[in-house]
C-alpha cells in the first residue's frame, strides 16, 4: 500500500465527501467580507479541538453558507465528565468531548481564522459550541461560588450547547436559536507550521475507516 505524506492525505480528505455522516453542522457566515480575507475560492470550515490537535469534521463554503460533516465511524476520545461542584449530573458516569473551535482554512495560501458562533462578532452575549456524549445526560445547578448555571441536556451523540452571559451571570443550556457565524481576523498565514498537530493527519476523524 502506498502511503501519502500527511499533508497530502489531509488535503485529499478535506476534498472528499464523507461516505457516512453522523451529523452535519451547518450555518451562515454573517460577515462574508472577512471570509474573503482568508482566501478566494476553496475555503473550508474545520471543526476542531484545537488545543488537542483533533480535526473532527470539515466542509466547504458555498456563498455564505457551509456544512461541516462529521463521519459516522468516528468515535471521539471521550473522558469522564468534569463539572464544577454544585451541578448535578444525572445519570452519573457520562463521558463527553467538546469541539471547542471552528476554523476557516484556505489551503492554497495557508491562511487560517477562527469562526465564532454567536449573536455578535465582538461583544457576544450568546455563544455556541458542540459537545459529544456517550449517553443522554442532564446537568442542572449552580457552580459553587460562581455565577455559572447549568440547565443542559446532552443527548447521545453530538449536541449544540449555548452559553448565555448577562450582567455577570452565565447560563449553559441547549442551543435555543440558530446563531450566525462570524469569521474573526486571520490568525496565521502558515497554518500547517502554526498548528502542526492539527494538520499532521494523525488526529483526524476524516481518516477513520
Amino acid at each position: 500500500m502506498n502511503r501519502a505524506a500527511p499533508a497530502a492525505l489531509l488535503l485529499g480528505l478535506l476534498s472528499s465527501p464523507a461516505a457516512a455522516v453522523a451529523v452535519g453542522i451547518g450555518g451562515e457566515i454573517r460577515n462574508p467580507a472577512a471570509l474573503t480575507q482568508v482566501g478566494a475560492g476553496d475555503v473550508r470550515i474545520l471543526l476542531t479541538n484545537l488545543s488537542e490537535g483533533w480535526l473532527l469534521g470539515a466542509g466547504a463554503v458555498s456563498g455564505t453558507r457551509f456544512n461541516v460533516a462529521i463521519p459516522e465511524s468516528f468515535q471521539p476520545p471521550v473522558r469522564p465528565i468534569d463539572i464544577c461542584p454544585g451541578v448535578k449530573v444525572s445519570p452519573a458516569g457520562a463521558r463527553t468531548y467538546t469541539a471547542e473551535t471552528l476554523l476557516a482554512y484556505h489551503a492554497a495560501s495557508g491562511r487560517l481564522a477562527t469562526v465564532l458562533q454567536a449573536d455578535h462578532p465582538t461583544t457576544p452575549t450568546r455563544r455556541g459550541q458542540w459537545m459529544y456524549s456517550d449517553r443522554t445526560v442532564t446537568l442542572k445547578g449552580r457552580c459553587a461560588g460562581l455565577n455559572t448555571y447549568y440547565n443542559l441536556t446532552l443527548r447521545q451523540g453530538w449536541t449544540g450547547v449555548m452559553t448565555v452571559s448577562k450582567d455577570g451571570r452565565f447560563e449553559v443550556t441547549n442551543a435555543a436559536a440558530r446563531l450566525p457565524y462570524w469569521v474573526q481576523p486571520v490568525i496565521t498565514r502558515a497554518a500547517k507550521a502554526t498548528f502542526p498537530a492539527l494538520f499532521s493527519g494523525q488526529r483526524s476523524a476524516l481518516s477513520t475507516r
